[in-house]
């Protein structure tokens, strides 16, 4: 009967859509990878991704059986540790695309930037986790502000607009989260997409005005002079700083140009973004088959295995395979958010919901990015991208996510 109960509680821990859903895209990954590098000279990076997997588990396992004291110890050292990194990568790191954000130890390489999404997330929430503190108050979310500029300040010096912006969006999470003002959180939200859109052209961009003029007068309900105050004033700031775009660096000015046109630059900034398209549309209802992606096994899209990679299932299993992945994705996060919003610790909760935010966030713009909706910001796929110092961060905040679940069933 004990053992009954063991293994009923053990089940509830392991939380099988969750763990299900997380190796059905670890799987994906390993595929998408093994076949991009089907036809090469080497499958070090495949074998390099393998050993991040094996890593990564024994993270996830460690974690989950740890103490929640022992993950609040790491907190302050590992963000110190963090800004280190991202000043030395400025100074020591490897330049990739335009931007340097790597350093190099022998063979392998090690991305600070993803150790800040992990760094600012346990942090912020170790800090909103001390009885008293308050983002409703100038001193809380003074403080709060604080811990996310400083690697922020690093990244975008870099220059990883991308990344920081995640970063910002993780920021904007956690005041979600703590209930600020929704009416100020969703005009900051909307901001980026209606600049974009603008950009984009006018009937994408009337439709982005609608939708967010939609969501601002459903959350004010009868305040009707809020929410025109609050739509003309957001949709104003995206007038203003569109002349922003102007002093970026040249690479990042031809990303926005090349979502805004796919066919600029075709062989040159362009380039991927067609490639990947034309992956992701040729794959039909149930694909080409396996290893017989033409774009994938042809090597037509660079950088599959880590910002396209969706193009590679979406290519050799069709629409089948692509569903899949997304409704695999929406189990796992909605699973997240669950747990985390059902956890009795603060600092566990803060944790999970923000990294609920950062897979959904991490989603969208990779899927979004292959299949042209959204401007490429070198953004991987969790779990299924390759580099490893994104997958190793998804499984340490995986292990926290499993912890505050065995928590609830008190199973140590």
């Amino acid at each position: 009967m004990k053992t009954n109960i063991r293994t009923k509680n053990l089940t509830k821990i392991l939380d099988l859509k969750l763990l299900g859903s997380v190796l059905f895209l670890i799987l994906v990954g390993i595929y998408s990878i093994y076949s991009s590098l089907l036809n090469s000279e080497t499958l070090i990076q495949f074998q390099k991704h393998l050993g991040y997997v094996i890593l990564g588990i024994i993270i996830t396992i460690v974690v989950t059986f740890s103490s929640e004291n022992w993950i609040r110890s790491i907190t302050f050292p590992l963000y110190i540790v963090t800004v280190i990194l991202l000043i030395a990568v400025l100074i020591f790191g490897v330049k990739i695309n335009g931007t340097v954000g790597w350093l190099k130890f022998g063979g392998y390489s090690l991305q600070p930037v993803e150790l800040a999404k992990l760094a600012v997330i346990l942090t912020s929430s170790a800090f909103l986790s001390i009885p008293g503190v308050s983002v409703k108050n100038i001193r809380g979310l003074g403080f709060l502000f604080i811990i996310f500029l400083i690697p922020i300040i690093f990244i975008v010096l870099q220059p990883d607009f991308g990344s920081a912006i995640i970063i910002l969006t993780l920021f904007w999470s956690i005041l979600y989260w703590s209930d600020f003002n929704l009416n100020f959180l969703v005009g900051i939200l909307a901001l980026p997409f209606l600049l974009l859109f603008y950009l984009k052209g006018l009937v994408e961009f009337i439709v982005v005005v609608a939708i967010f003029s939609g969501i601002i007068f459903y959350i004010n309900k009868n305040k009707i002079l809020t929410s025109l105050i609050t739509i003309v004033i957001v949709v104003g700031l995206a007038f203003a700083i569109k002349d922003t775009i102007n002093h970026l660096h040249e690479h990042q000015q031809a990303r926005i140009k090349a979502f805004v046109n796919p066919e600029f630059a075709p062989l040159k900034q362009s380039y991927n973004v067609i490639q990947s398209i034309l992956a992701v549309g040729s794959g039909g209802i149930i694909g080409k088959g396996p290893f017989s992606g033409t774009q994938t096994q042809l090597k037509y899209v660079y950088a599959q295995p880590s910002d396209f990679v969706f193009s590679i299932p979406a290519e050799e299993f069709g629409f089948v395979g692509s569903i899949s992945i997304l409704i695999a994705f929406t189990i796992f996060i909605t699973r997240v958010i669950k747990i985390g919003t059902e956890t009795n610790s603060p600092f566990l909760k803060h944790i999970i919901l923000s990294y609920g935010t950062l897979l959904f966030v991490h989603f969208v713009q990779n899927i979004g990015m292959a299949i042209g909706l959204l401007p490429v910001m070198g953004i991987p796929l969790p779990f299924v991208s390759s580099g490893g110092s994104f997958f190793l961060v998804n499984s340490f905040l995986l292990g926290v996510v499993l912890n505050a679940n065995r928590r609830k069933f008190q199973v140590y």
